[in-house]
C-alpha cells in the first residue's frame, strides 16, 4: 500500500474536524462539528471503536452518524493486530472488495493505514437502528440460520475463484505471519491449560498440546485442502447486524480484520462453536450445517459433498483449539470484555471435544 496525503490518527482522539472534512467523500456535506460516543464496553478487542455524531454546516447534509475505527489501545492487542496483518487486511477489504459484494456490508467513507498496518483508520457507515445478537448469551437457531445464509452467499461468490489469487493481502492459512504463531502458542499453552484445564479435561488438554506443537504442520494441511473461498474468519454473533435502516430482513456483515482464504466451514464452526450456547448448538447443529451446504449448492457450488462439509467443519474446530491458545492473552478491557474473551476461547474447544477432533491428528502429525 502506497503512502497517501492524509494523516492517519493513532486513536479516536486524533480525529479532528479538519481531518474529517478532508477525508470524507464529495457527496458528504461540510461537517460543522461532531460528538464522539465511545463503543468500548466489551467490543473492539482488536481495535478502538466510536460512533461519531455529525452536525452539518448550513444546507449541507450527510449521514447523522458514522463509525470510526482505529488501532487497539491495549499494547498486546495492537501488537497482534499489526503482526498478523489484521489492520491492513480490513483496510484493503474496504478499498478493493466491499463495494462489489452481493451481501450487505457497511459503506466505507475512508480507509487508510500505514505500510506496516499501524496506525490505521476506518470511517464506515453506521447501520442505524440495527441490533446485534448477544455473544455471551448466545444466538438462537433462527439467528444462526440467517447469518449462515449471508455467509453461504459470500462463500459461493468466491468459491474456487481465481479472484482470490488477485488479492495478495488475503492470506492462506499457512502464511508466514500465521506460521510465526507457533512460538506464541507454545508460550501461552501453560497459562491456557492452567486457566481452562479442569473444564476441558485431560483428553482435550492432550489434543491441544499436540496441535500447538504441530501448529505449522496443521496450517500446511488445511491450506492444502481444495475448495477454498473468501472466509470472514471472525464469524461471531456481534459481527452481524440485524435490521435497522436497511430493512427488517437485512443482515449486515462487519469486521473483516481476520478475513482469509480458507475452507468455508471455518466460518460455520466459528459461528456455531463460538456464538451458541452448547445445548443450543447440540440441538440444531446438524440442521444448520445441512442448511449451509444446501445454500452453497443452490448458489452454484458443485463437487462439494455434505460429508466433506462436515469434515471441514471438524477440522476447523480442531484448528480453533490452537487459535484459542494463541489469542488467550488478549485483554477484554473491562468485565464484559473479559467474559466475552472467555466465551470466545472456551466454547470452540468444548465444541471440538463434542466432535472428538483428536482422531484428526494423524492427518498432519
Amino acid at each position: 500500500m502506497g503512502l497517501t496525503p492524509h494523516r492517519i490518527p493513532e486513536q479516536i482522539t486524533g480525529i479532528d474536524l479538519d481531518w474529517l472534512n478532508d477525508v470524507m467523500p464529495d457527496d458528504i456535506g461540510t461537517i460543522a462539528e461532531f460528538d464522539v460516543e465511545s463503543m468500548g464496553v466489551g467490543v473492539g478487542i482488536l481495535g478502538e471503536l466510536a460512533r461519531l455524531h455529525l452536525h452539518y454546516d448550513g444546507m449541507s447534509s450527510g449521514p447523522a452518524t458514522v463509525i470510526a475505527k482505529c488501532q487497539a489501545t491495549a499494547p498486546e492487542n495492537r501488537f497482534l493486530g499489526q503482526a498478523m496483518g489484521f489492520y491492513l487486511r480490513e483496510v484493503n477489504f474496504y478499498r478493493e472488495v466491499a463495494a462489489d459484494l452481493s451481501i450487505r456490508v457497511p459503506r466505507a467513507y475512508h480507509a487508510d493505514a500505514n505500510d506496516d498496518g499501524c496506525p490505521f483508520v476506518l470511517i464506515i457507515e453506521d447501520i442505524a437502528g440495527a441490533r446485534t445478537p448477544d455473544q455471551i448469551a448466545g444466538i438462537t437457531a433462527d439467528e444462526a440460520q440467517r447469518i449462515l445464509a449471508v455467509v453461504a452467499a459470500l462463500h459461493a461468490e468466491f468459491w474456487d475463484s481465481p479472484r482470490l489469487e488477485a488479492m495478495p493481502w488475503l492470506p492462506p492459512m499457512d502464511n508466514p505471519m500465521y506460521a510465526a504463531g507457533q512460538p506464541m502458542a507454545l508460550e501461552r499453552l501453560p497459562g491456557f491449560v492452567q486457566r481452562f484445564g479442569e473444564r476441558i479435561g485431560a483428553e482435550m488438554v492432550h489434543v491441544i498440546d499436540t496441535v500447538c506443537h504441530h501448529y505449522v504442520d496443521l496450517l500446511h494441511h488445511v491450506a492444502d485442502r481444495d475448495h477454498v473461498t473468501f472466509t470472514h474468519t471472525d464469524c461471531r454473533a456481534e459481527n452481524y447486524l440485524f435490521g435497522g435502516a436497511p430493512g427488517d430482513d437485512a443482515v449486515t456483515m462487519i469486521d473483516f480484520q481476520l478475513s482469509t482464504r480458507h475452507v468455508g466451514p471455518w466460518d460455520v464452526a466459528n459461528l456455531l462453536g463460538g456464538s451458541m450456547d452448547a445445548d443450543m448448538r447440540r440441538a440444531h447443529e446438524s440442521d444448520l450445517i445441512a442448511g449451509y451446504h444446501a445454500a452453497l449448492v443452490e448458489r452454484g457450488v458443485s463437487g462439494y459433498s455434505l460429508d466433506r462439509c462436515w469434515d471441514d467443519y471438524r477440522m476447523s474446530l480442531l484448528q480453533m483449539c490452537s487459535a484459542s491458545v494463541i489469542v488467550s492473552d488478549l485483554q477484554g478491557g473491562n468485565e464484559r470484555g473479559d467474559e466475552l474473551m472467555e466465551n470466545l476461547l472456551l466454547r470452540p474447544v468444548m465444541a471440538a471435544a463434542d466432535h472428538e477432533v483428536g482422531d484428526l491428528l494423524p492427518r498432519f502429525c
